[in-house]
């Protein structure tokens, strides 16, 4: 799966959770749902490419939610 293809699902899912007031809900709503619904293997890639900086417009509650993964 390409590397901005991947960013792009989880932004998406991360422009769903921004709407709770509780930052940390919101948090825990993005890394719950990358638990459920991704596979290790997505998630592992999302992380490294977090890690990586080959991309650069991660949005914040995805790379916050990555550090709980």
């Amino acid at each position: 799966m390409e590397d901005q293809h991947i960013v792009n699902m989880a932004n998406q899912i991360a422009s769903f959770f921004e709407a709770y007031p509780d930052q940390a809900e919101a948090i825990d709503g993005v890394s719950g749902h990358l638990k459920k619904f991704w596979s290790p293997k997505m998630r592992v890639k999302l992380k490294e490419i977090a890690d990586q900086g080959k991309i650069d417009n991660i949005h914040q509650l995805v790379l916050d939610a990555i550090k709980s993964i």
